[in-house]
């Protein structure tokens, strides 16, 4: 199988497919901006049938068919998404998978509230929100993927939920981790607020004093076949 992995960034969704399509098949990412550290990690691991090239759904130099387009947690920050769905299916063949996975930011709760942990929600969603991302994309998948013209898509649901010995507050503090100069620059917390060298034990200290669950925002995914 050929596939393309939308919007590839580093790499990770490309050598996860990888692994799917074994030694025959092959694998392009894309990606706006320059792809030479992800094919650097692929140069590094002896991957030979995973290229990634610089550019846009609207220039792919491309001339071929894939198998199936793959995209994880893209299309929530893309201005157009249908726009852009429509764009890709040019790339795939007749019956050929379309494969999307998107958050649904929304869904995530505390029960019993947790203040610590509710904190660090309320930071994430202001700045997603302050950001222009699409925060119910995950849910979105099925109008987007009816709109570009596929069948309606088969969806799942992902998540994590659990208490204080849960994997969810170390989830939480890895992002919050990578948005803090965001979240300084948008006024939206500092990092004296935020304090991240102690903030997965503070949420756990918290869900203890409470007793109570958190769960993570749902990751949903929809898959579909082009029409022949």
């Amino acid at each position: 199988m050929r596939v393309l992995d939308a919007w590839s960034g580093a790499g990770d969704v490309a050598f996860v497919a990888r692994e799917i399509v074994g030694p025959y098949g092959h694998v392009t990412g894309f990606d706006h901006l320059a792809s030479t550290y992800a094919n650097q990690r692929a140069a590094a691991r002896g991957f030979t049938n995973v290229q990634f090239i610089e550019a846009d759904v609207d220039n792919l130099p491309i001339g071929l068919q894939f198998d199936a387009i793959i995209g994880r947690v893209v299309l929530m920050y893309r201005l157009h998404p249908v726009a852009d769905l429509k764009a890709l299916l040019r790339y795939v063949r007749p019956g050929g998978l379309v494969i999307f996975q998107e958050f649904d930011q929304l869904t995530g709760k505390t029960v019993p509230p947790a203040p610590v942990v509710d904190q660090v929600r309320d930071w994430m969603l202001d700045a997603f929100a302050r950001a222009g991302i699409e925060m119910e994309m995950g849910h979105k998948l099925y109008q987007t993927f009816k709109a570009a013209g596929l069948p309606a898509p088969d969806m799942e649901i992902d998540g994590f939920i659990g208490g204080v010995e849960d994997i969810s507050p170390a989830l939480f503090v890895n992002v919050v981790r990578s948005l803090i100069p965001q979240l300084e620059a948008l006024g939206v917390a500092t990092a004296d607020e935020i304090q991240i060298d102690t903030l997965e034990e503070r949420m756990r200290a918290d869900l203890a004093r409470t007793g109570g669950v958190v769960s993570t925002p749902l990751l949903i995914s929809a898959w579909a076949r082009v029409p022949g």
